[in-house]
């Protein structure tokens, strides 16, 4: 542009003004040494001024030249093919990133395994019979000859029927032995009563209590054949029992601490060692101890239960007070230090209704077990009434809800916060499914 305004300033090929060369009008049409001036070389100026605008032009309004704009294009298709290059390098490279993080991921996985859970529920005291002092009209046998064997468990079976294991403390004989002991209170009923367990989904029984002897030998050789005729399992005192659900297996064993300390250590150490020895991936135990009515623990009970838990027990239940006590967290295992009565024959109408159900869902991996605080999460209590009725008691638990549900709550917690050890606590309010998760 700047050339196109220098030559709009002269006249003349030869740098002259615009009157001509001799700045003078009237010599325009002179010859320059004898030879009339040539036009030509004007016109060629000319073009080739029109040539360098008209190129200006194309160049920076319509984007380029033909001839520069093929080099132009060549080096941006260079650009371009060494930016695509460059992005395939980097895509293989993030590739290869991919698939190695990829089959690192498959070898973690491979190496953890797929997990498998368990749950497990456990339930408290279960007489399933009556004394024979009792009131006929109020007694066990009577609302079971009145109604059939789901009564009891029926408004409960919804938990205990979608687990993987229940577990409960049968206090009382199923025998029609004659031979009572002479004892204050004697439970007992027919061996068809093993039918309710059946119907309320409760696959294994702790045996080793203060009732299982209440008809004698015969009495207790009698349950444990009937709840075998039964697909029960039971174990306690220096039976043991072993079963495996989704490939892991677990092991029970139950102690009847009011037999004696010193015996009772030493048999479940013994108990503990042999589920250890057989593999078992869960060891669980259940206790019969402390004081009937008392809703602390004794110095006894939680010494026992460290015991176990330091010994490879991963879950303790307590029995025999009659009434619910507080819940532990010791070395990352659980300890229900008294779950209270549930299908209770023993009492037409105590004093003390509140019950529970416990449930804790157990992970594992490779069948290991896998004990973290995400997995000390999947710990819940079902609140109960041990009978559905408000004014005697027809032995089939009621689970809880709103108000009665946050009050039995609030007890239990505040059992637990009489611990010396790590208590645990559980919402005072209940999901939509009656349950009332860890804290």
């Amino acid at each position: 542009m700047a050339r196109r305004n220098n030559v709009g300033n002269y006249g003349g090929l030869y740098g002259g003004d615009a009157r001509g060369l001799y700045s003078s009008s009237s010599h325009r049409n002179m010859m320059i040494y004898g030879k009339p001036p040539r036009k030509w070389p004007k016109i060629a100026l000319v073009v080739v001024i029109l040539l360098i605008i008209i190129g200006c032009i194309w160049q920076f309004a319509c984007g380029g030249l033909p001839f520069l704009k093929a080099k132009e294009d060549s080096g941006s298709t260079q650009q371009a093919q060494q930016s695509q290059q460059s992005q395939q390098q980097s895509t293989q490279g993030s590739g290869t990133a991919q698939q190695q993080s990829g089959a690192d991921a498959q070898q973690q996985a491979a190496a953890s395994g797929p997990t498998t859970t368990l749950q497990i529920s456990a339930v408290g005291d279960c007489t399933l019979g009556t004394d024979p002092n009792f009131d006929d009209e109020t007694s066990f046998t009577t609302v079971y000859d009145k109604t059939n064997a789901k009564h009891f468990f029926k408004r409960v079976t919804k938990y205990t029927s979608n687990d993987n294991l229940t577990l409960a403390n049968l206090e009382g004989a199923l025998t029609n032995s004659t031979d009572i002991q002479e004892k204050s209170f004697n439970f007992k009923g027919p061996g068809k009563y093993a039918d309710i367990l059946v119907e309320g989904s409760v696959e294994a029984v702790n045996l080793a209590n203060n009732h299982s002897y209440d008809y004698g030998e015969e009495g207790y050789e009698d349950t444990k054949k009937n709840l075998s005729k039964y697909k029960v399992t039971s174990f306690g005192y220096d039976r043991t029992a072993e079963t495996t659900i989704n490939g892991i297996k677990v092991g029970l064993f139950g102690i009847n601490q009011l037999s004696g300390e010193e015996v009772v250590e030493e048999q479940m150490l013994a108990d503990i060692e042999s589920l250890k020895d057989d593999d078992c991936a869960l060891i669980i135990g259940m206790f019969h101890w402390g004081v009937e009515g008392n809703y602390t623990p004794e110095e006894s009970q939680v010494d026992l239960a460290h015991a176990a838990i330091d010994e490879g027990c991963d879950l303790v239940i307590g029995g025999h007070p009659h009434v619910l006590q507080g819940v532990e967290l010791y070395k990352d295992r659980y300890i229900c230090y008294s779950m209270g009565n549930f299908v209770f024959g023993g009492n037409d109408n105590p004093r003390d209704t509140d019950t529970m159900i416990f449930q804790e869902t157990f992970a594992f991996q490779n069948g290991e077990l896998v004990v973290n605080d995400k997995t000390l999460r999947h710990a819940q209590v079902i609140p109960c009434s041990l009978t559905s009725s408000s004014t005697v008691n027809n032995y089939q638990p009621l689970p809880l809800g709103g108000k009665d549900a946050k009050k039995l709550l609030k007890s239990l917690n505040g059992y637990s916060k009489k611990l010396e050890g790590e208590s645990v606590t559980f919402t005072t309010t209940v999901d939509d499914n009656g349950c009332a998760q860890v804290k």
